[in-house]
């Protein structure tokens, strides 16, 4: 099989949301990297704060769509595909504009990844590069549960070992775009957050493969456009709302979804008791909000940073 590396026919695809603060750092952390080529796709998802404008006017090659309202991650990335189409690139990576990166972590990445296999690097967080931050690894589908991630945990010599993967963020992603010909699109009713692992499980039930490329560094402030932090109210509505939608629609029976539903309660109960303490009633409001509108059946984008 032909390498990536050798084919060096990839586009970049990015989903643009009022990134004005750390736009810059990105566009320059691009500028740095060394190999292979590469096309920027840019999907501008309504923001206000001028900077698509600056991507245009510092990228004028980047392939910039500029979207009329808030397409959110899933449908922004679906969009990067078919510009990818378009442009008759075979390769895309997913890659959050709240990121930067080592010069070579694109060529590690390309190294790995061909026409049935999709790689991803190590991510550390920004603020402190000895932490992990990523949810790669593996995935609990009876109780919907990432496991074996190393998220949060140092980076050490169990985090710099290459090996296969159940799941991983599309925070940075190579994949081939004849996955999303085969597997099928994003489920736009997700919006963002755990759209990547039920197109990767689609995927790797087709054969694809998921390899863990650690030499590939990648840096992640971590929901840049979400609120920041690890788990903001926003985060934590969309997360409750997709997670009771994803295992739903993998469920190998209705007795496993069942046993998923209890542990699901038995869990959550804790959280909103604790979420009634002073400071925190914005993630009981997510809390709520994300489970009732999943029973509701409202999917898609229903609720924006600043409803919380």
């Amino acid at each position: 099989m032909a390498s990536v590396a050798e084919q060096a026919r990839i586009g970049i695809v990015t989903v643009n949301y009022n990134s004005a603060s750390f736009i810059d750092e990105f566009l320059d952390s691009l500028a740095r990297v060394e190999s292979p080529a590469y096309r920027l796709i840019v999907i501008d998802a309504a923001s206000a704060d001028g900077s698509a404008d600056t991507i245009a006017g510092r990228r004028p090659d980047a392939h910039l769509v500029r979207c009329d309202e808030n397409v959110g991650i899933a449908r922004g990335n679906n969009l990067g595909v078919q510009a990818c189409r378009e442009l008759g690139l075979e390769y895309v990576l997913f890659l959050n504009n709240d990121t930067t990166h080592e010069p070579g972590f694109l060529r590690e990445l390309a190294a790995v990844a061909d026409e049935r296999t999709m790689a991803v690097p190590r991510i550390l967080y920004s603020a402190d590069r000895r932490l992990i931050s990523t949810h790669a690894g593996d995935f609990n589908w009876d109780l919907g549960l990432f496991r074996n991630t190393h998220h949060g945990h140092p980076d050490g010599p169990a985090t710099r070992r290459p090996r296969e993967l159940q799941t991983a963020s599309f925070c940075c992603l190579l994949a081939p775009v004849a996955a999303f010909d085969d597997a099928g699109e994003l489920d736009e009713r997700f919006f963002m957050y755990y759209e990547e692992t039920d197109f990767l499980r689609r995927a790797l039930a087709l054969g694809y493969r998921l390899r863990y490329v650690p030499e590939a560094v990648v840096y992640h402030r971590e929901s840049a456009s979400s609120g920041g932090g690890w788990m903001t109210p926003f985060k934590h509505y969309y997360a409750t709302r997709n997670r009771l939608y994803l295992v739903r629609k993998h469920a190998r029976s209705r007795l496993r979804y069942a046993f998923f539903t209890l542990y699901f309660w038995a869990t959550r109960i804790p959280y909103a008791l604790r979420y009634l303490a002073p400071g925190r009633r914005a993630m009981l409001k997510a809390l709520v909000l994300g489970v009732a509108d999943y029973y509701r059946g409202r999917m898609g984008r229903t609720l924006e940073v600043r409803d919380f």
